[in-house]
């Protein structure tokens, strides 16, 4: 492992020169996250303590069934989120040049995206939606508001930015990232738009990557979810397709998928749905290993786990960022697995993104900074 290590930090002093060259276009969700903390209790002078974990606090809501209760919050901060947000600013943290396409306030843009990289131009499609981030140490829970969400579709897209602007994004792109599919309730109908308007009447371009993040669709049909792995498949027909999902979102999207079957282990999971899907990459990611397949071959590697993250919202989102760069500077599968596990390390140990310094530091410092599950 310390030689693969090794070699993808060679590889992107090599190769960073590279970024100049390319481009990256992620959209198209966007969120006001409020991070929280959730109130245990008080000692005696008055100090807090939180949940630790949400098994903690589910036990405590479900010892409340048939009652009332009352749940005190602190706030942490609050911050840009969504997933093409996140994704787009540690992209663009990183060194990429990056189209943020997405739902930042309409007609203004909100303050608060402006804090983006200034990597990422910023392209809005409407009013963004609301989150607050329930944060423990072993996970997060998102409430989300997303009434102005729920209004784009693929026309909206067309009247704002414009078909041609859009033909140019997508075209001169050697990444496209479509992410929170679940945050979206039209996101179906986009991914139609985008197969029929423009990539329809385009040569086929392997060169390209177009990267797709479902999110915790949990609340959606198997109707819905079968729509948009199908339409997904298609995008194989123009581009080579990376699939990303964590833990959850795999074992939703198989039972999905498959409602006869009974749920395997992760790694014969990944496999199964492989085998079963038309893309070039699946990865699934999880608090402690990343697995990803390919035709070429499987490859897992362990996550830069931390048992006290100082901000786990975003963490995946920064993932799929780490990952998205190793493919964009045509690193392996394993090396890209690294860029994303030290991407996303190192945003929830210091709440921000890394550079491409510190993402070669943290590589460089891996086994002294692992933590034990």
């Amino acid at each position: 492992m310390k030689e693969i290590r090794q070699n993808t930090i060679n590889l992107l002093k090599e190769r960073k020169e590279l970024l100049e060259y390319k481009k990256v276009t992620i959209g198209i969700d966007a969120f006001i996250d409020k991070i929280v903390r959730v109130v245990h209790g008080k000692d005696e002078n008055q100090n807090y303590h939180f949940f630790t974990d949400i098994a903690q606090f589910g036990a405590h809501i479900s010892s409340k069934s048939g009652m009332s209760c009352g749940i005190e919050i602190c706030e942490r901060f609050t911050k840009l989120g969504g997933n093409s947000p996140i994704m787009s600013n540690a992209m663009g943290s990183l060194g990429a040049k990056v189209n943020c396409v997405s739902a930042l306030g309409y007609p203004d843009i909100d303050p608060i995206f402006k804090e983006l990289s200034s990597n990422c131009s910023l392209y809005s499609i409407g009013n963004p939606g609301y989150t607050t981030a329930l944060e423990f140490d072993d996970g997060k829970i998102m409430l989300s508001q997303r009434d102005y969400l729920n209004k784009i579709n693929w026309k909206t897209l067309k009247d704002i930015i414009g078909l041609d602007t859009l033909k140019e994004f997508f075209n001169s792109s050697n990444l496209i990232g479509l992410v929170n599919w679940n945050g979206m309730l039209n996101f179906n109908e986009i991914y139609r738009g985008i197969l029929e308007e423009i990539f329809k009447d385009t040569p086929t371009n392997k060169e390209r990557i177009v990267f797709f993040d479902m999110a915790d669709f949990s609340e959606r049909t198997h109707k819905d979810v079968n729509e948009a792995v199908k339409l997904i498949n298609e995008f194989n027909n123009y581009s080579s397709v990376v699939f990303g999902l964590n833990e959850n979102e795999a074992i939703l999207l198989f039972k999905a998928l498959f409602p006869h079957k009974e749920v395997p282990n992760l790694k014969e999971l990944g496999a199964y749905m492989y085998d079963n899907l038309k893309v070039d990459y699946l990865v699934i990611h999880t608090l402690t290993d990343s697995l990803a397949w390919s035709k070429e071959q499987f490859a897992q590697v362990p996550s830069l786990y931390v048992k006290k993250p100082k901000l786990s919202t975003g963490g995946g989102d920064n993932f799929n960022a780490g990952l998205c760069f190793g493919f964009l500077l045509n690193l392996d599968l394993e090396g890209a697995l690294y860029t994303a596990n030290a991407t996303s390390g190192y945003y929830v140990r210091n709440a921000k993104s890394p550079t491409l310094d510190d993402l070669i530091v943290t590589l460089e410092n891996w086994d002294e900074l692992i933590e034990t599950y």
